[in-house]
């Protein structure tokens, strides 16, 4: 999987075709991005599921039980 939102998820996010459009539509909803050397808008797709709702916490590892290590 991508680091970024692909060209047909960006497409399907925004619904434009056209790059200048879709940061455009990003841009004026508020959404973080940068432009590539082809100026198209890369979202980090952590953060555009993020900004949709999703929980994007990984599972993290349990605390060890360090009272276990006084008996």
């Amino acid at each position: 999987m991508s680091m970024f939102l692909t060209p047909d998820e960006l497409k399907d996010l925004t619904g434009y075709a056209y790059k200048g459009k879709q940061a455009e539509w990003l841009g004026r909803r508020g959404w973080k991005f940068e432009c590539d050397a082809q100026n198209r808008p890369k979202v980090l797709r952590t953060y555009a599921e993020a900004k949709m709702g999703a929980n994007t916490r990984r599972a993290t590892q349990a605390e060890p039980n360090f009272a276990a290590l006084l008996k």
